[in-house]
């Protein structure tokens, strides 16, 4: 592991503990007129008080049915994670989808090389071992810019906008937003949980974005992708594309990676960092071919493990 001491890696605040609660106005003293007869009065039985769930919280949804794993080429279950995961092929590409089910919001996570942000750089293989990660895809690289939103795991570390910007609330809803529609003080009041700034969003009301914020060779070239996709609260997936490789696998150009994810069922996704950055791992084994065997990076984003 190559690591950067930059004295730059604590976070500027935590999301969580910030209070975007408002005051309830006290009631003004209202003045009762008794009545000049009392009036017989019989007691209705109070309701039984329905439990709300908190934010983050999808047992109501979660499923818990046994997993039907056919067709799959790994998949794991537990009490509060359910993991897919599937290969498909194109005429030009390979690549994978890991289904992902949480009970709660804080079983998907993100982690940095080294521990801490900017901490350094390595394989997200090795990233993944270091916290135990039951399923991991490279993230944004966000270690290698100096500018873009980060937020992990409710801590906001860097608050400067540049690209399109994915953050995933604590409620488990995801949105992707074009870095000019991007209100961070918004995403801080409504609970965000996790922001990626590399992009570009992959999915506009629905359909291809008319245009991408990126240049025209990322647009165009088919090339290794990995992406984030959001069906709804507590169910997403994780998608790696093999790319540069000859016959075996090309890769997928941006139109065709929103393609997928619509395909998929999605209904918002995102671009993360791809080429010889991507890469997607499975209780400790890495799934499909990296290209040139991947390479070091600076975040993952994981389920399952350890925070």
């Amino acid at each position: 592991t190559f690591v950067i001491d930059t004295g730059d890696h604590l976070p500027l605040l935590n999301i969580e503990a910030v209070d975007s609660t408002t005051p309830t106005p006290t009631p003004t003293p209202v003045e009762v007129t008794p009545e000049a007869k009392e009036t017989p009065f019989v007691a209705t039985p109070a309701p039984e008080p329905t439990a709300t769930p908190a934010p983050g919280d999808f047992s109501a949804t979660f499923p818990t049915e046994e997993q039907d794993t056919t067709g799959s080429i790994g998949s794991y279950a537990d009490d509060n994670l359910r993991i897919m995961i599937t290969e498909h092929h194109t005429d030009y590409a390979v690549y994978y989808v890991a289904d992902v089910w949480v009970r709660d919001i804080h079983s998907l996570k993100t982690a940095f090389a080294g521990g801490t942000f900017r901490g350094g750089y390595d394989l997200p293989s090795e990233i993944a071992s270091s916290v135990d990660a039951i399923l991991a895809i490279s993230g944004d690289s966000c270690g290698s810019s100096t500018e873009g939103i980060v937020i992990r795991n409710g801590d906001l570390y860097r608050d400067t906008t540049a690209d399109d910007v994915c953050i995933l609330y604590l409620d488990g809803t995801m949105e992707t937003y074009y870095e000019t529609d991007f209100d961070l003080d918004a995403a801080i009041a409504r609970g965000a949980y996790q922001g990626w700034s590399f992009g570009p969003k992959l999915i506009d009301n629905g359909q291809i974005p008319q245009s991408y914020n990126s240049t025209d060779v990322i647009i165009n070239d088919r090339a290794p992708r990995a992406a984030i996709g959001y069906f709804e609260p507590g169910h997403y997936c994780l998608v790696s594309v093999d790319g540069r490789q000859g016959e075996y696998s090309r890769g997928m150009s941006l139109s065709e990676l929103s393609q997928a994810m619509i395909d998929l069922g999605c209904k918002d996704a995102y671009n993360l960092d791809g080429g010889q950055s991507v890469m997607m791992v499975f209780q400790g084994n890495v799934i499909g071919k990296p290209y040139k065997g991947g390479r070091n990076i600076s975040d993952i984003i994981y389920v399952g493990g350890n925070s």
